[in-house]
């Protein structure tokens, strides 16, 4: 099967699931905190971070003949500014709702739509703030993570620009309610574009959100990935799905609350068929709720952007659900452009301190090691760690894995061997290819050293050049993982699929891991093959090592020239897990089995040698100069 076929069938079964029955009303509410936080991971913001002083401060002020127009920052984390421009009123007697108006990626605050409709709102009876995006406008950082940039290390830190958004959302909120001109029992979001998913994603997240109104950024993941529509998305768009969610099950999280979705039915990045397909589904779950008018879907034959019909529509809602006030609306935002430079919050010079471009490991901050004190802390810790592990980074990976063989066959032999194929469903539809090499001569059961095939080589007999080459009285054994030998990939379609799948609850390398635990569950079945050891070389030791982590029958791993970090971009990318621990501290886990590396010990690893010593084991860390060296520990 074509990889991305497999992936397009799975992003197909989560948007048919996503909330096809609605849970009963009572199962709603008793699960909803639950939810929240499920949703709080995949944003990186579970646990929630520390809520340090704003230090809000405005900078400037102008008045127009009806709204005042404030210059206002404040600090997310420390140090980390998020610059935004207040529309209020002229004349305030008592506190008003408001509103926090996210921008779509263009300018940020300055460009003319996302003037517009925050000064609407601050013309018409509220205290509305509009912020600019990371990377935009005057704010730093930078959104564009696997999309420009190769920080393929995000996903491995849990991380998202998504749940930098809904965290400067969040403190954007306690600005809001600081204010004495605001009412913080009526607040709402809204936003256009890369701001109307930053809509959904902080209504879920944070309850005091009271009425939401995303507008052009409605989909699903079938229509992400089947017509590649994540191939026109930033990072920020989307979550890290470990819970293989849908729109709809954030539609249920913001549920009763008002919700009205506005779309445009020529938007090319978001179609028709995929937002009314979850909008639907979520109008199911505010009627269980009592509340099906609180959900509305409104569109217009339009493209990716504002009509005067979708903005009345909006406009309208809010004065509904935060003001009481059903008059229809009739006039509609000015063309008047306020100049860029009336605006900025910072007058054109940029804080030299700001630390939005180390939002990614200050708001999803990596575990530090443990301190090794005693066996039985250490036993804690690693069944702990294994657990998490599990219920996260590797979720979609069975206990208990069952691959199905499909096809065999004596693939012939030469120089002493025979070459044997088996092509095997590991277990979720897609097809992959083990090889096993034995010697003729051989008394049964054999120590059997199995590596997973590395990127676009010919599998030729055995596995080919991956195949490796112990000493003799071992036999061989060689997983196509997907993506390599007859399922290679090019590089425009490896960047989607990489991409993809974290949409999907997987990433290709933890997908390729299943593969190489079938493979080994294949090859073990064999009357050949004994204990089963794993080699990786270069980035593929991260395969080697997750896997034997989770295969408690692997009786040993060989590690070649092993990537030093999870924190490396070039390193392969596992959903999160830098939550639990980086790849010495990893490794460590496996303890008491044995642990060789080829050539040397690298300096990462020396932490994982000393945690054996100190756990008096230091015998089973081994170095061999070459993997022809190589015999089952105590052979």
């Amino acid at each position: 099967m074509n990889l991305f076929d497999w992936l397009c069938d799975e992003a197909r079964a989560i948007s048919a699931e996503a909330m096809l029955i609605p849970p009963s009303a009572e199962q709603l509410r008793w699960s909803e905190d639950e939810r929240r936080t499920m949703w709080l991971k995949c944003l990186g913001l579970w646990p929630l971070p520390e809520r340090t002083p704003l230090q809000a401060t405005v900078t400037g002020t102008l008045e127009r003949d009806d709204y005042i127009l404030e210059k206002v920052h404040f600090q997310a984390l420390p140090g980390a500014h998020v610059p935004g421009n207040i529309y209020r009123p002229k004349q305030i007697d008592e506190p008003l709702p408001a509103v926090l108006y996210l921008c779509g990626h263009t300018r940020g605050k300055v460009n003319l739509t996302y003037q517009q409709n925050p000064r609407w709102f601050g013309s018409h009876g509220y205290v509305a703030l509009v912020v600019d995006p990371i990377q935009l406008g005057e704010c730093q950082g930078i959104h564009h993570g696997t999309f420009h940039q190769g920080r393929w290390d995000w996903i491995s830190r849990g991380y998202t620009p998504s749940g930098t958004e809904v965290w400067n959302g969040m403190r954007a909120l306690d600005y809001l309610a600081t204010r004495e001109d605001v009412d913080a029992t009526r607040m709402g979001v809204t936003g256009l574009s890369g701001g109307g998913v930053i809509s959904w994603n902080l209504a879920a997240a944070d309850t005091r959100i009271k009425c939401c109104a995303p507008v052009c950024q409605t989909g699903s993941m079938e229509q992400l990935i089947c017509d590649r529509c994540i191939d026109g998305h930033c990072d920020c768009a989307h979550v890290i799905n470990y819970f293989r969610w849908d729109t709809a099950h954030i539609g249920a999280l913001i549920a009763p609350r008002p919700l009205l979705v506005a779309a445009g039915a020529d938007d090319g990045l978001w179609r028709p068929y995929a937002y009314k397909q979850q909008v639907h589904r979520i109008r199911r779950v505010y009627e269980t709720l009592g509340a099906a008018e609180m959900c509305r879907l409104v569109e217009d034959l339009s493209f990716h952007g504002y009509t005067p019909m979708l903005r009345k529509a909006i406009f309208e809602w809010f004065n509904r659900h935060l003001k009481g006030d059903d008059t229809p609306v009739t006039d509609d935002v000015t063309d008047f452009e306020e100049p860029e430079e009336n605006l900025l919050v910072f007058g054109g010079r940029l804080p030299e301190d700001d630390t939005m471009g180390e939002i990614d490991r200050n708001l999803n901050p990596p575990t530090r090691p443990i301190q090794v004190r005693s066996d039985d802390q250490w036993a804690r810790h690693q069944q702990d760690a294994i657990a998490r592990l599990r219920a996260t980074s590797f979720r979609q990976i069975p206990a208990a894995i069952q691959p199905r063989v499909r096809f065999a066959r004596d693939a012939g032999g030469g120089g002493g061997v025979i070459a044997y194929r088996f092509d095997l469903d590991p277990g979720d539809g897609f097809e992959v290819r083990a090889h096993l090499t034995v010697p003729k001569q051989r008394r049964a059961p054999l120590p059997t050293l199995v590596a997973p095939m590395r990127e676009a080589r010919s599998p030729y007999f055995g596995g080919g050049a991956d195949r490796p080459h112990p000493a003799q009285g071992i036999a061989t054994g060689v997983v196509e993982v997907r993506g390599t030998g007859c399922t290679s990939i090019g590089e425009g379609l490896s960047w989607t699929i990489r991409r993809g799948m974290v949409i999907c609850g997987f990433t290709l390398p933890e997908r390729q891991v299943l593969d190489l635990l079938a493979g080994l569950m294949a090859l073990r079945a064999q009357e050949p093959v004994g204990e089963t050891a794993l080699l990786g070389t270069g980035p593929w030791c991260v395969h080697a090592i997750y896997a034997a982590i989770l295969d408690p029958a692997v009786s040993e791993v060989v590690l070649e020239a092993p990537p030093a970090s999870h924190e490396e971009p070039e390193t392969p990318e596992i959903m999160g897990v830098l939550r639990v621990g980086d790849l010495p501290q990893n490794l460590a886990l496996l303890y008491p089995r044995p642990i060789t590396f080829v050539g040397e010990i690298p300096e990462a690893y020396q932490w994982t040698a000393d945690t054996y010593e100190k756990l008096g084991a230091a015998d089973r860390i081994r170095v061999v100069e070459n993997v022809g060296e190589w015999r089952p520990f105590g052979a």
